[in-house]
């Protein structure tokens, strides 16, 4: 009988400890966006689609950023700074177009004045020189995001 009641309260502790953790790993997404074109994070190249950010770790100005696709199959960690602004409507991703290249730029969640902004990978450096030869200039593109 003690056996069976200690396998009881095994299983209630077990369950009740994933549906807790499967609660944080919710609370952790910061973002979803349906981003309609390929683009660079630091040196990864995503494809277009869905993708859930959420916050791996932070302290006060540095947080890590993961961007997965929602079908789960592609994903990066970038490493973002605190950046200062106007209170935000609603959430937004910024990207930074060279020509047809996209790369990741800032996250700003609804209700906040303190954006995520990635480091600019050597590859968008090299872009930008690049179009400044050529007289060009490049674009910010903004696409929405909920929470």
């Amino acid at each position: 009988m003690k056996k069976q009641l200690y396998m009881v309260v095994t299983i209630i502790a077990l369950v009740t400890v994933a549906g807790l953790s499967s609660a944080k790993a919710q609370t952790r997404a910061l973002l979803k966006a349906d981003i309609p074109f390929a683009f660079s994070v630091d040196n990864t190249t995503l494809p277009a689609g869905e993708y859930i950010l959420s916050r791996t770790s932070s302290d006060s100005n540095i947080a890590v950023l993961r961007l997965r696709r929602r079908d789960g199959h592609e994903s990066a960690l970038v490493r973002t700074n605190s950046v200062s602004g106007k209170i935000q409507e609603q959430g937004k991703l910024i990207f930074v177009r060279y020509g047809d290249q996209y790369f990741f730029a800032q996250a700003w969640v609804p209700a906040d004045s303190i954006g995520m902004q990635a480091p600019r990978s050597q590859a968008e450096k090299r872009m930008e020189r690049e179009l400044a030869a050529r007289n060009q200039t490049k674009e910010t593109v903004a696409v929405n995001a909920k929470r």
